[in-house]
């Protein structure tokens, strides 16, 4: 099944020659769990320059906002095992550190993302974070933007959201059947479908619509702000 709410904006060529179709988020959905890059933080411009730089480290073509964004998946393991196979792990963590250092400074909220979370709040509906962002970066961010309060509990250095969403239904007794995992990638629709929850993607990330349609998913938004009007 696929749906989508564009909230009055142009349907993207990719969309508009499979048709569209409206939907209403279930009544039920009691549990929200969300992704924090290119979900509710605009920050694929400042992940892009500081992939580049590790590019630039190793002599090698930069890429271009395109091509990144078709080309980098998660878990980001894969992508650097294909572009990057040469570097290790602990030296690729070491130079995003330090190319990143200063960049998240000016990461701002995507549009809607806060009145979604408010809105979560305010109709009572449970409201988690699961993301690869590590734990000092969403410290630093989400703490600057005020938001670390609307999350009962925040997962933040996960590598691949498949081994973990399960682990979080378990420990905080949420009925799949009333929760839903929204993100901007892939990777985000599969790990929604591995724990049994409503997969629903938005158009503010990562992943560009056409390979986020490859995987099928569920419900596609336009961004936090449509999302929130179907809720």
């Amino acid at each position: 099944m696929f749906s989508l709410q564009t909230g009055g904006t142009p349907v993207p060529p990719e969309i508009n020659r499979i048709g569209v179709a409206t939907y209403s988020i279930p009544a039920m959905i009691r549990n929200v769990i969300l992704d924090w890059s290119g979900t509710l933080a605009d920050d694929l411009s400042a992940v892009l320059t500081a992939t580049n730089a590790i590019f630039r480290e190793f002599g090698r073509k930069e890429f271009t906002r395109d091509e990144f964004r078709q080309h980098f998946r998660l878990p980001f393991s894969g992508f650097y095992a294909e572009f990057l196979p040469e570097a290790s792990s602990e030296g690729l963590e070491a130079l995003y550190e330090r190319f990143f250092l200063g960049l998240q400074d000016d990461i701002p909220l995507l549009p809607g993302a806060l009145e979604f979370l408010e809105h979560c709040r305010a109709t009572g509906r449970r409201t988690f974070l699961l993301s690869t962002i590590k734990a000092s970066h969403f410290d630093e961010q989400a703490g600057r933007l005020g938001v670390k309060r609307f999350f009962e509990h925040c997962y933040v250095e996960i590598m691949d959201k498949r081994e973990k969403i399960r682990e979080i239904l378990a420990v905080h007794g949420l009925d799949p059947q009333e929760t839903m995992f929204v993100g901007d990638m892939v990777h985000d629709i599969e790990t929604a479908r591995h724990g049994g929850v409503l997969d629903v993607a938005v158009l503010t990330g990562f992943d560009p619509v056409g390979k986020l349609l490859v995987a099928q998913p569920t419900v596609v938004m336009r961004d936090m702000a449509a999302l929130r009007r179907m809720l």
